[in-house]
């Protein structure tokens, strides 16, 4: 994420090959998203060692390595290599190619010829104490996160097959530290090619959060308030994440990242970015470990809802039309050998419960048949869980939400 010196930041079931596109389709899309996948995106990126976009050969390696990811999971890639010089007051003069790589995965029957974007940046920077560039610039939150995110939810459709109704593109953006130059090349070439954007949906640092506190600052753009409300809908909805909207003078950092490049040129955009600042930003210290890839995995969830919304996921009703059903509740918790999970549902149904540690990983898989509709109780044992703090996710074709529960 690129920054102003001296701001900050204020505020699983059997399937086939192909599944039915209705709600329950994006429940089942929502719970494939994996925390130990994002990882290991994230672990791949830092392992370059720096991803500074004017060091020795820039980031064309980097680059190469986003595609060949994308391209693994069926998404049509290029590199768009462009060229920039001019002046920068950590290097002074320069010229340079940057990379940026752009994924395009087309709809078989598209409503018409907008498009979705989801992108994040792909370079990183590392500084010291006065300033001075560093050899290492690992980013892992800043920024090899946003584009883990985005990788995911490619990984994710590949593995079941989704019809959209809009094509989605993949982009990630190269230069961004040095002043949004591959967010803005790729919005300026749409612009010049009279592209329809739909939506650019933009994640800079979404992976350092405590477990205690899982917020996400939404930066907004004048011409995007519609995106804005759908954004808080998504969160409250589809994740454990409570959405935090700044106020106009706590939207300054909207300005920051690359979702800026396409507000200017009046596509809609929303920029989403950890609430909490991770204490790294900028250092070699920006490493994987440091990461919260439970809090990850329900960003890259944020994010799939909304791109099930707006590129119109086949049968998926929009997020401001689903019925919101109360999450349950435990108790007691604190828990420790069983407890009773308790909720209600407007319907009768079938569902899924997965208990999750704050890793990702599911420690109980649950099957649930022939739910009555209003008030329901299941007993969840944890006489083999080790203590901790786990997730509950209720799936259903109905509903999905999700609580925590502390076991001692």
């Amino acid at each position: 994420m690129k920054k102003i010196l001296c701001s900050f930041i204020t505020t699983m079931l059997m399937m086939t090959a192909t599944i039915a596109q209705n709600s329950e389709s994006l429940n089942l899309l929502l719970n494939e998203i994996n925390a130990d996948s994002l990882r290991k995106t994230v672990l791949d990126l830092q392992n370059f060692g720096s991803r500074f976009a004017l060091r020795e050969g820039g980031n064309k390696q980097v680059a190469e390595y986003i595609q060949q990811r994308l391209e693994n999971y069926g998404v049509t890639t290029v590199i768009d290599s462009f060229y920039q010089q001019g002046y920068n007051w950590l290097v002074g003069e320069y010229g340079a190619f940057f990379y940026n790589v752009k994924g395009v995965l087309n709809s078989q029957n598209p409503v018409d010829d907008s498009l979705v974007v989801i992108g994040a940046h792909l370079d990183a920077i590392s500084l010291d104490d006065y300033y001075e560039l560093q050899t290492l610039a690992p980013g892992a939150d800043d920024n090899a996160s946003g584009v883990a995110v985005m990788v995911e939810i490619a990984r994710v459709l590949h593995k079941y097959p989704t019809e959209f109704h809009r094509n989605i593109q993949f982009s990630g953006y190269d230069g961004e530290e040095l002043g949004l130059f591959g967010g803005h090349h790729d919005a300026e070439m749409h612009l010049q090619n009279q592209s329809k954007i739909a939506v650019m949906l933009n994640n800079d640092m979404v992976s350092y959060q405590p477990d205690d506190d899982w917020r996400v600052t939404l930066h907004w753009y004048d011409n995007a308030l519609d995106v804005l409300d759908k954004a808080v809908a998504a969160c409250r909805e589809y994740t454990n994440i409570e959405p935090f909207v700044p106020t106009q003078f706590q939207n300054g950092d909207a300005g920051a990242s690359d979702s800026y490049a396409y507000a200017t040129r009046n596509y809609k955009s929303v920029f989403a970015i950890e609430y909490t600042f991770s204490t790294s930003y900028h250092t070699e210290h920006d490493v994987a470990d440091s990461n919260n890839y439970a809090y990850h995995a329900d960003i890259t969830r944020y994010n799939l809802a909304m791109l099930a919304d707006y590129a119109q996921m086949e049968n998926e009703v929009s997020v401001a039309e689903r019925k919101t059903n109360c999450p349950g509740t435990v108790y007691p918790n604190p828990a420790s050998d069983k407890a009773i999970l308790q909720f209600s549902l407007d319907e009768a149904c079938d569902a899924r419960l997965a208990i999750t540690n704050m890793a990702g990983q599911v420690v109980n898989d649950l099957p649930l048949y022939a739910l009555d509709a209003g008030p329901n109780l299941v007993e969840l044992d944890f006489s083999n869980i080790p203590a901790g703090i786990y997730l509950c996710r209720f799936l259903s074709n109905k509903c999905s939400w999700t609580t925590k529960i502390i076991v001692k």
